[in-house]
């Protein structure tokens, strides 16, 4: 069992084959930019992995800093932002740690990619918190993760499988008491037995619990949606939880 940084720092490698950067790049744009309004020019992203919303959200013009607790993802982060001719900054650091010279500074936080769910629960409230902190007055943040209401009840444990130039990826759940065990497994159709397993916890928050916890730490006018093109969150159908909230 891996520390969360530590996974992300191995699955760098082949991240952005697994998830099909490119395809999911302009997936983003198209979504993110229905969040926007003309006020919006400064954006924090919060958990940005190998920078696939940062960069999306610098081609809409938008001026991004990002934040991530693996230093191999952000070193892919700026590999990526560099092609793409965006300029971004980067910054090594999980959500609970980012400093006060950030507070106040952005009209917009987006965390998506599930990255809420990485959060432990002794560090939640904490990290919801520097979030409220990072916005200027008014500011907006928007929140993705699964929708583990429908993954709890269910007990799916296929995540999702992608074979990419001949190599599966397997994403897959153990189920604990309190939390989930997220699991890799890597390899070569051609190479079966020569397979990487690597696995991490993560904690299933549910629609109730995150609501809540905006709610203490202050933010107002707080919206929930089941996916990025703003479908209505059903609890039961839903595969992503939205969450979408004014300071």
């Amino acid at each position: 069992m891996k520390s969360n940084s530590t996974f992300y720092n191995s699955v760098s490698v082949y991240y952005d084959k697994m998830i099909d950067f490119d395809s999911a790049l302009q997936k983003r744009k198209a979504f993110l930019s229905s969040f926007l309004d003309k006020d919006c020019k400064t954006i924090a992203d919060v958990g940005c992995g190998t920078g696939v919303d940062s960069i999306a959200l610098s081609q809409l013009r938008l001026e991004v800093s990002s934040f991530d607790p693996s230093s191999e993802m952000i070193n892919t982060a700026i590999s990526n932002s560099e092609k793409h001719n965006c300029k971004i900054k980067f910054y090594n650091h999980s959500a609970d740690e980012i400093s006060k010279t950030f507070y106040n500074k952005f009209d917009l936080v987006v965390t998506l990619g599930n990255t809420f769910a990485n959060i432990p629960i002794s560090k939640i409230e904490k990290s919801v918190g520097r979030l409220f902190k990072l916005l200027k007055k008014d500011g907006r943040v928007l929140i993705q993760i699964l929708n583990y209401e429908k993954i709890l009840r269910e007990k799916e444990r296929i995540v999702n499988i992608t074979k990419r130039d001949g190599e599966y990826f397997i994403r897959f759940y153990d189920f604990g008491k309190k939390d989930l065990t997220f699991n890799i497994l890597r390899f070569n159709a051609d190479q079966t037995t020569k397979k990487e397993l690597i696995s991490t916890k993560i904690f299933p928050y549910t629609s109730k619990e995150l609501k809540s916890i905006f709610k203490r730490t202050g933010f107002k006018s707080i919206e929930l949606f089941g996916s990025l093109d703003k479908k209505p969150f059903d609890s039961i159908i839903s595969n992503d939880l939205i969450l979408f909230a004014k300071k």
